[in-house]
């Protein structure tokens, strides 16, 4: 191991906020895969499940902004911990409440929202621990690590979440990561607190305002948020076409779904542990244009090809870029922005990459009956590629 790399091992913030979250990122790979599929058990409704995808980012659209004021004001580790401990009751609850026959669909909509209303404030808190404790030179290796873990466990979360509802009962595939939630609470005790630095003034607007002026006056990462706005409503919107198309076309069980969806987060694993050489060869830049082209020839494969093998080396692809290309839009965030404004700086930029998943999800919901699935796939492969061609274009290709 490298001498860089030990350092960054040896700082207790690091290491605490990497042991809690790799159960955040198990248990969230498990329930994440687990809602919709329970969901579309219980209505077979595409809609249904589009629908519960756009209240996924519905918190991160209308409070991110609200959510980074109110980081850049309070103790982090210990907001982080009480959202951690509130996503393990609800998804306890709501794991009493199937066993119990008692979970109505409509009840998935609200656990949605608040579950992931938690889980940002979670991240947020989580990038701004980085910051302030990683040194800038790490930040890339830093932010490799942590998003590889949700890729590492992209090999086992599906994959267990598929068996536990196939094989066990629904009900476990949202009780297990209730615990992990617990125990990553638990973990972040490993982290120090942080001192509270109050702002010179205790208005939102004006603490608004400030972190508005931050993202305005960098004109590439003001271009790189409106590129991100495009690529994830593309995203998003295929995410859940491929797992309609996988259930109801091809026929995979939950269980072949887990498999398929595990293989592939191999190549996020490989991602994950190299993007700081990639980014080296490449430069920042060029890395995420490079991620965004990549992700479209993903998409498009997933509408194509019909053989699971096949399928899975297109996702282990398409997996290696998307997280290349988030780790590069994450730590460029971080480099750009002062710490005592990266929580607002994140929230509003959080905000706005979510500003079309939302809709885009609802529109692919009511186009998947009348358009053919495959036809509808290709659109958004073409929406991702038009992103990444705007990105090659912009300021955001000579950030090195």
């Amino acid at each position: 191991m490298s001498a860089v790399s030990s350092s960054l091992w040896r700082q207790p913030v690091f290491a605490g906020l990497f042991a809690s979250t790799a159960l955040l990122a198990l248990g969230g790979q498990i329930y994440q895969l687990a809602l919709p599929l329970i969901l579309y058990e219980l209505t077979h409704s595409l809609a249904a499940m589009s629908n519960l995808r756009a209240v996924e980012f519905l918190p991160n659209l209308a409070l991110a902004a609200v959510i980074g004021v109110w980081v850049d004001r309070v103790c982090r580790r210990s907001w982080a911990q009480r959202a951690l401990l509130a996503m393990a009751v609800l998804l306890g609850g709501c794991a009493l409440a199937l066993a119990a026959g008692g979970m109505r669909a409509w009840l998935f909509y609200p656990l949605t929202f608040c579950v992931m209303l938690c889980n940002y404030v979670t991240a947020i808190c989580r990038m701004a621990l980085v910051k302030e404790s990683v040194p800038q030179a790490q930040l890339v290796q830093a932010n490799g690590y942590l998003g590889t873990l949700s890729d590492v466990f992209a090999v086992s979360g599906p994959l267990l979440s598929g068996l536990l509802i196939a094989w066990a009962r629904p009900h476990w595939s949202l009780g297990v990561p209730a615990v992990m939630f617990l125990c990553s609470a638990l973990l972040m005790v490993r982290v120090p607190k942080s001192a509270v630095r109050p702002s010179r003034e205790r208005r939102f607007l004006t603490e608004l305002a400030d972190g508005w002026r931050a993202l305005r006056g960098n004109a590439a990462l003001w271009q790189l948020s409106w590129i991100v706005v495009l690529a994830n409503g593309s995203a998003g919107v295929a995410e859940v076409l491929f797992l309609f198309r996988a259930r109801d076309q091809l026929g995979l069980s939950p269980g072949e779904l887990g498999v398929l969806f595990g293989c592939a987060g191999a190549g996020g694993i490989v991602a994950g542990l190299r993007v700081a050489q990639v980014r080296r060869w490449l430069g920042l830049g060029r890395m995420i244009c490079l991620a965004l082209l990549l992700e479209a020839a993903g998409m498009a494969a997933q509408a194509c090809l019909d053989s699971p093998t096949w399928l899975a080396g297109a996702m282990a692809l398409q997996s290696f870029a998307v997280v290349c290309g988030n780790v590069g839009i994450w730590s460029y965030r971080q480099e750009a922005t002062p710490a005592e404004l990266i929580g607002r700086v994140s929230g509003l930029t959080g905000s706005l990459f979510k500003l079309l998943m939302p809709l885009a999800l609802l529109l692919g919901g009511m186009l998947s009956a009348d358009m053919p699935l495959r036809t509808l796939m290709l659109a958004t492969a073409a929406w991702q590629l038009a992103a990444g061609a705007l990105c090659c274009f912009s300021r955001v290709r000579t950030v090195v």
